[in-house]
């Protein structure tokens, strides 16, 4: 794990515009998958509200 983290810490020294480039990405990436997961799962309980009630109507 020490050595991920030291890994990590040399190229964001080193490198620092790719490092920040990649983590702005990660971050971006991050955000509308969970964006999108939220989302996703409020469609789902509108689809089996509405399936649920057109069982129910004769």
């Amino acid at each position: 794990m020490t050595t991920i983290v030291h890994g990590i810490a040399t190229m964001l020294k080193e490198h620092w515009f790719w490092g920040a480039l990649t983590l702005a990405c990660l971050a971006w990436y991050s955000t509308v998958t969970v964006y999108v997961a939220i989302r996703g799962v409020g469609d789902i309980r509108s689809m089996l509200r509405r399936l649920s009630n057109s069982k129910d109507a004769p």
